[in-house]
């Protein structure tokens, strides 16, 4: 809870959202940090493709008594127009399809917006893993283990298709299993012309604290204008 409430803060500050503003959290995960924003007194639409998620986040809003509105929809088929003074994504969650695809979802969150509204996007910084993968054989490992149970992300960079390709290995009670994705990795100067085309009237990037994005820093983060 205490890392969600310092990336909520970091949300409103850079995202500039103020009071009885509209919120779109897409996509929200288990809802950590849409019901956050709602007990902050936000009104909060969150969306996400996944059912489980859903319902644990709807327990969540449950148990801090507090009123979020969860939609199962796919970021590909979003159609809210003009409905929100601010939308979030936070933590890597975009750039997972083809260019095309994410051109398109990027046209669609400008689309949810009013004029002046804000996107704020949260991303890997792509230049993040690379001292690690070059000292370790093109490939950055990042391992979590919590008594016998553990956590294994490969993570290796074409540099060609601008990709980041990674492989997640689970051990769960005795139990393995597998499963593999790959994310867009964007320059600042090339995410900035994305938000452009999808018809926003200003972006700039910053770092995860709102500085001046360098190769140090952690995160990249885009704020949009509508």
């Amino acid at each position: 809870m205490e890392l969600s409430e310092r990336e909520v803060a970091r949300m409103v500050k850079l995202g500039h959202i103020g009071q009885n503003m509209d919120v779109l959290d897409a996509p929200c995960g288990h809802g950590r940090h849409a019901n956050i924003l709602a007990a902050q007194g936000y009104s909060v639409v969150g969306v996400d493709r996944d059912e489980r998620f859903l319902a644990n986040a709807a327990d969540g809003a449950r148990t801090m008594g507090v009123d979020v509105d969860y939609r199962q929809v796919d970021l590909r088929e979003m159609s809210f127009t003009a409905e929100f003074d601010v939308a979030v994504s936070w933590y890597s969650s975009f750039g997972y399809f083809d260019d095309e695809t994410d051109r398109d979802i990027l046209r669609r969150y400008r689309q949810a917006l009013r004029p002046g509204g804000r996107f704020l996007l949260d991303m890997h910084s792509p230049y993040r893993h690379v001292p690690s993968m070059r000292a370790n054989h093109d490939r950055h490992v990042d391992v979590l283990r919590r008594g016998e149970d553990m956590a294994v992300e490969i993570h290796e960079l074409d540099a060609e298709a601008s990709r980041c390709f990674s492989e997640k290995i689970t051990v769960l009670n005795g139990k393995v299993e597998r499963a593999g994705f790959s994310v867009r990795m964007f320059t600042a100067p090339e995410i900035v012309e994305w938000f452009r085309t999808a018809g926003f009237s200003d972006a700039r990037v910053m770092d995860e604290d709102g500085g001046t994005f360098t190769i140090s820093s952690r995160r990249l983060v885009v704020l949009g204008t509508a």
